[in-house]
């Protein structure tokens, strides 16, 4: 057994100790209401807030193993204190160097066990490493210090609600010092288990913004940096290189296309996409789209707005725009409900829906790589994840 694998089964081991608990004590956060004479009803405390020397006695073993593994992570992590230095403390040298590599305050860890009802935000969202890297920083630690020292008189800080908050940051720092990494298509990771086998807590699914930016065309040069997940979603970095190369050939083609178009020497369309990008100009939100103004002009011109409305119905009617594909996915209005009133409409629909059936036509090829062969990989943000 390697060392990892050792502190990850004490970790389950203790879990196992709290669900075992949970099936004598009712762990919720709800306050329970009992009757006090004939009249009067006051509420009960919380059963999180339930506490006993046996949970004094668990919360001092989570954090011996917090002690332990955050001192492995130290020197994992590049820390200048030996090993076996008396000044080398838990809290502000090894869980701060941590914080400083990783940002591990931020981290969130879910409970997801189904048998608990924890109904504030605050129970059932934690974030347990967050000040953990100061004396006494968090509500776990002062927890355990203070039954360390003193069993007796502090026996009230062993609850069920620390115990969840020291073995909620004892399994987030199992996932760093396991440091697993995953390989995975772009649209599998919505399925991946994040609770790496914990029948108790799982991981906040890390955000898609370094590979949508990179669908996107951009080149990211800096290193990544992870939100409320201890991981970072990317590309691999050979996927990312096809994806952005995919991403300028689908530029590059479209471009083409539409330089060689003969609207592009139209000097009434060219006056139509002047206004446009004036109007982008003063509103970023309207964004111009060449090949939607392309499709949407080109339909217009075969159905000009001077024609009589039975005759430009009947022309719409028979166009491809309103019998093929477009009309098949039900965007249009069937031909009975078309109106003086809603046809213009009509038609600069269709015209922007072609507009999109060209646009898919370059972005397939990038759409292809990106979604059907992009592998990612799930790394552990410890301050260097950079694309290459």
């Amino acid at each position: 057994m390697n060392k990892s694998e050792m502190f990850w089964q004490t970790y389950l081991n203790l879990e196992k100790e709290l669900l075992e608990l949970s099936k004598y004590i009712y762990i919720t956060d709800e306050k329970g209401v009992y009757s006090k004479g004939a009249l009067v009803q006051e509420k009960c405390t919380t059963q999180i807030e339930t506490f006993s020397p046996y949970i004094a006695d668990l919360i001092v073993r989570t954090c011996v193993e917090i002690e332990a593994i955050s001192k492995e992570l130290y020197f994992e992590l590049g820390g200048t204190k030996t090993r076996g230095d008396k000044d080398l403390f838990f809290d502000e040298d090894c869980l701060k160097l941590l914080d400083i590599k990783c940002r591990s305050s931020q981290k969130i860890v879910r409970i997801s066990c189904p048998s608990f009802n924890l109904t504030d935000e605050n129970n059932n969202t934690l974030r347990p490493l967050k000040n953990a890297h100061k004396r006494q920083g968090t509500e776990w630690e002062r927890a355990y210090q203070a039954v360390k020292h003193d069993r007796y008189s502090s026996v009230s800080y062993g609850t069920i609600k620390n115990f969840i908050r020291a073995l909620g940051a004892l399994f987030l720092l199992n996932v760093y010092y396991r440091n697993e990494r995953m390989y995975v298509k772009y649209l599998e990771v919505i399925g991946l288990d994040f609770s790496f086998g914990s029948k108790l807590f799982s991981l906040k699914k890390p955000a898609d913004k370094y590979i949508v930016d990179v669908i996107n065309g951009k080149e990211i040069k800096d290193v990544l940096v992870s939100d409320e997940s201890p991981y970072i979603l990317k590309y691999t970095d050979a996927i990312y290189k096809q994806v952005l190369d995919a991403n300028k050939k689908s530029k590059n083609d479209r471009n083409q296309y539409l330089i060689s178009q003969s609207e592009f020497h139209d000097p009434e369309f060219i006056k139509i996409l002047q206004d446009l990008i004036e109007k982008e100009k003063r509103d970023p939100s309207q964004r111009l789209i060449l090949s939607w103004e392309l499709c949407k002009y080109r339909i217009n011109k075969s159905i000009p707005a001077w024609l009589p409305f039975d005759v430009r119905k009947m022309l719409f009617v028979k166009s491809d725009e309103f019998n093929g594909r477009i009309h098949q996915a039900n965007v249009h209005k069937t031909e009975s409900e078309l109106t003086a009133e809603n046809l213009q409409a009509e038609i600069d629909m269709a015209g922007i829906r072609a507009g999109m059936e060209l646009e898919n036509r370059f972005e397939n090829q990038k759409i292809v790589k990106a979604f059907n062969e992009g592998h990612c990989e799930l790394i552990i943000d410890r301050g260097d994840v950079k694309y290459k």
